[in-house]
């Protein structure tokens, strides 16, 4: 904070100087790094503070948002036979959380299963202070995660195609499985949705405004749900009934409210 003030009090003199018109000053100081290394100077002190926020906070939802290999690789002087075994733990990390933050089922047991794994990962104390042998120990402990999460993703992919690629349905789909006193038949299920996918999105297509009245909109579904299911001969309980149409519904409105499910 001390070198940051310095260098804005730079900045400032900088300012007088070209204001008052006593440019051969200007030929006396390199202002030009001073301004560089305030930019440099503030951009550490970010690091910091989201350093600090990631390990002492209890809240670490921004884990799949965050840089967090430049966090922690940053402020971490290794010698030179541990910057290759850094740079791994580096490149890891990094394809670890971008496979988490292309999931597309964040409700998923499984992904929150592997997210909290991360996030203990991240709980310790000190990261950026680990050994050589803590070091290998956690690139085998992202590599296990990031192959558990490549392959969720690749699952979740297929499943999505089923749906003409709509994000909304395969969600959808694996809720129903989850609930499990609906159907376990995946074909049965995959074919009624594709039902309720079309008719819902024939009515949306002709009149976008049905999702301006969310109360409407959830109560014109419930038939489409009610009768798809029943073309599969599938009789849905009330709260299962319940259950989809609020899963369809709310679906759709997060789409139109450009809210991440």
């Amino acid at each position: 904070m001390d070198i940051k003030k310095a260098l804005e009090s730079a900045r400032d003199l900088y300012n007088i100087i070209r204001l008052y018109g006593h440019f051969e000053l200007l030929e006396k100081v390199d202002f030009k790094k001073l301004n560089q290394l305030y930019s440099e100077t503030a951009r550490h002190l970010e690091l910091l503070n989201l350093k600090e926020s990631v390990q002492n906070s209890a809240d670490t939802t921004n884990l799949l948002n965050v840089a967090l290999e430049d966090v922690l690789f940053m402020f971490r002087k290794v010698s030179e036979d541990e910057l290759i075994i850094a740079d791994k733990l580096k490149n890891i990390l990094q394809k670890t959380r971008e496979a988490l933050g292309g999931n597309f089922d964040q409700k998923d047991p499984v992904f929150i299963s592997l997210y909290d794994e991360l996030k203990r990962l991240f709980n310790k104390k000190n990261l950026d202070e680990i050994t050589q042998d803590e070091m290998k120990h956690n690139i085998g402990f992202l590599q296990k995660i990031f192959d558990k999460v490549t392959e969720l993703n690749r699952k979740n992919n297929l499943l999505k195609a089923k749906y003409e690629n709509d994000v909304k349905y395969a969600r959808i789909h694996k809720r129903i499985l989850e609930k499990e006193n609906i159907s376990k038949k995946e074909s049965d299920i995959c074919r009624t949705l594709l039902d309720i996918k079309k008719q819902a999105d024939e009515k949306v297509l002709i009149n976008a405004k049905l999702l301006e009245n969310e109360s409407y909109f959830r109560q014109m579904l419930s038939p489409m749900v009610i009768g798809s299911f029943g073309n599969v001969k599938i009789a849905l309980e009330p709260d299962s009934a319940k259950f989809i149409n609020t899963c369809v519904a709310n679906e759709y409105m997060n789409e139109y409210q450009g809210v991440s499910a």
